[in-house]
């Protein structure tokens, strides 16, 4: 049978998660402009190969976790922790840049563009998303994870996309446009 203060455990937790990653997202934009940047550029341009990238980190990383607890060796068994732990932190670090991005186009539509307001504001849509039943949970989380985690290798390493071509125009067609 379940205590009622098992329930209260549960909830509250649950609020304390939901409250603390949006401010995360922000704090991680806030202290690592450069890396949530790259992210954020990659996700923005490519999230394609982001998603392709993340589908084999992500299974490299549930692999690896999925073998080593079943290790006899202690110091094995404890490098699932760590890959979980440093799985969870490159997630996390693409999420903040799926966060600004989101951020930015809600700061398009929005009457007061200010940037840590869109910020919020894209890292508060990111979770909620995510919590939506059966179609948060099931399509968009694990979709968006692969993605965000493929975004946040790309930017670890410093791979961002090539720039844009910017179209070349002669002094003829600008004689002739005028």
């Amino acid at each position: 049978m379940i205590a009622m203060t098992d329930v209260y455990i549960v909830t509250l937790s649950l609020i304390g998660i939901l409250i603390s990653l949006p401010a995360l997202l922000v704090a991680l934009n806030l202290l690592l402009p450069t890396l949530t940047g790259h992210a954020y550029t990659r996700l923005a341009r490519t999230p394609g190969r982001c998603f392709v990238l993340g589908l084999p980190v992500a299974l490299g990383f549930i692999v690896w976790m999925a073998i080593t607890t079943q290790a006899r060796f202690g110091l094995l068994r404890s490098s699932a922790f760590l890959v979980a732990v440093l799985g969870m932190g490159l997630g996390t670090l693409g999420a903040a840049g799926l966060a600004r991005l989101l951020g930015e186009r809600i700061g398009r539509q929005a009457a007061t563009p200010s940037s840590i307001s869109s910020l919020v504001r894209g890292a508060l849509v990111y979770e909620l998303a995510c919590l939506v039943p059966g179609v948060g949970w099931l399509l968009f989380a694990p979709l968006a994870g692969i993605t965000v985690l493929g975004a946040a290798v790309f930017a670890v390493l410093g791979w961002l996309p090539r720039p844009e071509p910017v179209p070349v125009t002669s002094p003829n067609q600008v004689i002739a446009n005028n």
